[in-house]
């Protein structure tokens, strides 16, 4: 590749000739600066790729890359790279928004008022946030392809990030990911396309006799603040069949169920149809009942105690 830039660099030839020599063909040349076609560093539908003819740089609106001459024959002659691995691209967005966590006030300050507040709970789960207007780029940058972001849920078609106002929780596990909207008075949560996976925190959990299963996951963030790393989450008050495979692989153990106590029972019913489930093929299940109208993370946040929650354990019947 070297020789390839050297000779194409030494000869002056310039971004249009060289992209000509490869058979790339304009779409749309008015003999102005600018022309424009099908982009030849991703699969392209419409024209999105732009030759500044004047300027000698490049540029795509669809896959977010440009530059000069070196730049498009550096990127022409590299392996490729997409489609990757979707867990690969997903560790680069976990890190990447658990990295803006900790520069954005609004997102540190909602999740104190859940009452998170513990940093090694924080890193452990790799709690982050997506700011919106960034992720695209960021991604493009490290190369990958504008349409296998958007095919993988991470952005919409017009290239914005669907995680915006975000607090984000990586599921590894599935992989996939789970985002909580912030906004005032919203209460939107989002996945992307795909499995959520089995229980979160199972792994964890196998070192202990009793398991506590939550719905969500500042429930579990909230327990093992506190001091019960034995919590797993559900990602709802509905577990599918493998989650509960999970759960009735070990006889000698017993499930504690800690549901949300919502207002309309809702929680509470599904905390009796699992713990019956559960009985019936001979597991130990007991329901937790919280306060009126709490659920785990929100009994912590106003004001309970690691005391009062074994309470609440030591109360747990059928």
């Amino acid at each position: 590749m070297i020789a390839i830039v050297d000779n194409a660099l030494r000869a002056k030839i310039s971004l249009l000739e060289f992209l000509e020599q490869r058979g790339w063909r304009p779409v749309r040349d008015n003999g102005r600066e600018e022309v424009a076609g099908l982009c030849p560093l991703h699969k392209d539908s419409r024209p999105s790729f732009y030759v500044n003819r004047r300027k000698q740089v490049f540029y795509c609106h669809g896959c977010g890359r440009g530059g000069g001459l070196r730049k498009l024959i550096g990127l022409l002659d590299a392996p490729p790279s997409m489609p990757c691995d979707r867990a690969q691209l997903l560790e680069t967005v976990y890190e990447f928004y658990a990295n803006r966590l900790a520069r954005f006030e609004d997102a540190r300050a909602y999740l104190s008022r859940r009452g998170i507040h513990d940093s090694a709970v924080i890193r452990h789960m790799r709690i982050g946030y997506a700011p919106g207007a960034c992720l695209r780029a960021h991604l493009c940058r490290l190369g990958y392809d504008r349409e296998w972001l958007r095919q993988c849920g991470l952005t919409d078609e017009r290239g914005r990030d669907v995680f915006f106002r975000c607090l984000t929780f990586p599921l590894e596990h599935a992989p996939n990911l789970y985002g909580r909207w912030i906004a005032s008075g919203v209460c939107r949560h989002r996945f992307l396309p795909g499995s959520k996976g089995g229980l979160y925190g199972w792994t964890q959990s196998l070192a202990f006799p009793r398991l506590i299963v939550v719905e969500g996951l500042f429930d579990v963030a909230a327990l093992w603040q506190a001091g019960f790393p034995n919590a797993v989450a559900a990602l709802g008050s509905h577990l599918h069949n493998g989650q509960i495979a999970e759960l009735c692989r070990f006889d000698e153990r017993t499930v504690c169920i800690c549901f949300d106590n919502d207002h309309n029972g809702s929680g509470q019913r599904a905390a009796h149809r699992l713990s019956t489930q559960l009985r019936h093929v001979g597991v130990e299940a007991l329901r937790v009942e919280l306060p009126d109208g709490h659920d785990p993370a929100s009994f912590f946040a106003a004001g309970a105690t690691a005391g009062d929650f074994r309470r609440c354990l030591d109360r747990a019947r059928p």
